[in-house]
């Protein structure tokens, strides 16, 4: 049995071939009338994290999170069948360079961190 919130909730989370891709930000749920929720994604972005916090911030970020290419100012969605939970660590079925999730680092990086001489 899995506790959503103690055991995936700000877990670190791994991509397929061991490397880091951030931290479990938010959790999904369907509900349905009648039936117990289903839990539908894992959500891995700073926007979630924000909301936990204040909605206008998350707001915020989203607008400039957009401009750093496709598929950003939303959070990134991983499919609940995509995770593994085995012990402490969490897994996601998929490569971190295949996904959005590095992007505000790799902007970083590409116009921040390599125009300083010697980094």
């Amino acid at each position: 049995m899995i506790r959503l919130i103690r055991d995936l909730l700000d877990k670190p989370l791994q991509d397929r071939n061991g490397e880091s891709a951030g931290r479990i930000d938010g959790i999904v749920l369907e509900l349905r009338d009648g039936h117990p929720p289903i839990v539908r994604f894992v959500e891995v972005s700073p926007i979630t994290l924000l909301g936990r916090f204040s909605a206008r911030l998350a707001k915020w970020y989203a607008r400039h999170d957009a401009k750093l290419g496709p598929k950003r100012g939303k959070p990134y969605r991983i499919p609940w069948g995509s995770i593994t939970h085995a012990g402490p660590r969490v897994t996601m079925n998929a490569n971190v360079e295949d996904t959005p999730i590095n992007a505000l680092e790799d902007w970083l990086r590409n116009h921040i961190v390599d125009r300083i001489p010697g980094s």
